[in-house]
């Protein structure tokens, strides 16, 4: 269908207006409307952004860029009052047309692209979403005050509460789950938006952790789903009265949110890690690719735990791993194989490192680049490393440990180097402002 034909067939279904969605570099979702009539001028020529206002993107001087919205991910945005037809765009340079390298959509199409090249075969992501659900939730900060309060519980003093006991939440069913309407809908208005799901529930977190966990798809695709997927719970929980957060620790003592990768290389019909000759079923390129990961988990996570929140799920006591490393069935490994599979030949591995704060499209391009690089180079599982403490830690490790990002051009160091930039600001950011606990332990000193 050309774009004149779906304007049309659009108007003709009430469609008001087109809502072009598009990631900044750290992955916040940003957009622009247009009236429907608009649309084939805006996909021929595109609509203007200015990339100065961006966190990493381009300075003032240079601040013109271009979004072209991509037809194939149409779907009808479920917020809006008025009907509104919805696409995700990718950035290009005004001037050439080409491509912007620190579009982060871009960069995870020329991941896909390079894998076909080097292995001639494909990627494909499923994702396991985790996020703490709020009732009540404030915070704030300023020269001489810094402080958050949420809440789980109902504040009415009549309400009868059905509390899970501590690290108790897991599959718990109601009428302890209070949410699993919630989750029901969240499930349904994916559906509505071309995001199949696998399931949700409750997860260990009692204070209200949910899991939605979606289905394969090649890597581009699952990396749209993340994108998407936050902005809908997000959006959906404002209009249930609640507030959905995915930051990775947003509670001290309670359960990590992760955002868990399961993956594999092959076809939607078949995956290149079955291997039969090895004791799990794992072929030889399975355990390079692990192995490259597992190479290279320092310095990815500064991309897959971007922020400063990441590193207080990254510790002991919770299953969340503190080391690069592969298990079997464990839940504290890096990287898992998981024991229930039937199906050997879609067998997947599990990197369970990764939170949400992460842009998806760098991360998923990030992943696979490490993985392809331990096929290429025929590396093995061999070395156990601590991974990073904060954030400081990681983007120190990027910069030691970069190269296999630029193979195939598919990430820029102009990319690179931004990154570092704005996550170094972020981590001085939070380091030079006094800490609540701070006065507990030393106000009176």
């Amino acid at each position: 269908m050309n774009v004149e034909t779906l304007q049309k067939k659009l108007i003709r279904e009430k469609i008001c207006y087109v809502d072009l969605k598009y990631a900044s570099l750290t992955g916040t979702l940003h957009h622009i409307t247009i009236p429907i009539e608009r649309l084939c001028d805006v996909t021929r020529n595109g609509v203007g952004a200015d990339g100065s206002s961006l966190p990493g993107y381009k300075a003032v001087e240079k601040g013109d860029m271009l979004l072209l919205p991509d037809l194939s991910t149409l779907s009808i945005d479920p917020f809006f009052e008025q009907k509104t037809a919805s696409f995700l765009c990718s950035i290009y340079v005004p001037d050439t047309l080409k491509p912007f390298q620190r579009d982060t959509r871009h960069v995870a199409h020329m991941a896909v692209d390079y894998c076909r090249r080097e292995l001639k075969t494909s990627a494909f992501f499923q994702p396991e979403l985790e996020f703490y659900i709020f009732e009540h939730a404030s915070f704030g900060e300023g020269p001489g005050s810094s402080y958050y309060h949420l809440d789980t519980t109902d504040r009415d003093p009549n309400a009868v509460i059905f509390p899970i006991r501590y690290r108790g939440g897991y599959h718990i069913g109601p009428p302890e789950d209070r949410y699993y309407n919630f989750r029901n809908d969240v499930l349904t208005t994916l559906k509505s938006c071309n995001i199949p799901c696998k399931y949700h529930h409750h997860e260990v977190g009692a204070r209200g952790q949910m899991e939605v966990e979606l289905l394969f798809r090649p890597l581009v695709t699952s990396a749209d789903d993340i994108f998407l997927a936050k902005y809908i719970i997000k959006c959906l929980g404002r209009s249930h009265g609640l507030y959905a957060t995915f930051m990775p620790k947003p509670l001290l003592d309670e359960p990590g949110s992760g955002l868990h990768l399961h993956q594999y290389l092959g076809t939607d019909k078949r995956s290149l890690f079955y291997g039969h000759a090895h004791a799990n079923k794992l072929s030889q390129m399975c355990l390079h690719y692990i192995a490259g990961i597992l190479h290279h988990s320092r310095a990815l996570c500064a991309f897959v735990n971007p922020s400063t929140n990441s590193y207080k799920r990254l510790i002991p006591g919770f299953e969340a791993p503190t080391y690069a490393d592969f298990g079997v069935g464990s839940r504290k490994t890096a990287i898992r194989l998981p024991k229930y599979l039937k199906n050997k030949k879609m067998m997947n591995i599990e990197y369970r490192i990764p939170d949400a704060t992460a842009n998806p499209y760098l991360a998923l391009a990030a992943v696979l680049l490490a993985g392809i690089d331990g096929i290429k180079n025929r590396y093995k599982v061999d070395k156990r490393e601590k991974l990073p403490h904060n954030v400081y830690e990681a983007t120190n490790a990027l910069k030691q440990d970069y190269t296999f990002l630029l193979n195939g051009n598919v990430f820029s160091m102009d990319l690179i180097e931004s990154w570092i930039e704005v996550k170094t600001k972020q981590f001085e950011d939070i380091h030079n402002r006094p800490h609540p606990y701070e006065f507990t332990l030393y106000f009176g000193v």
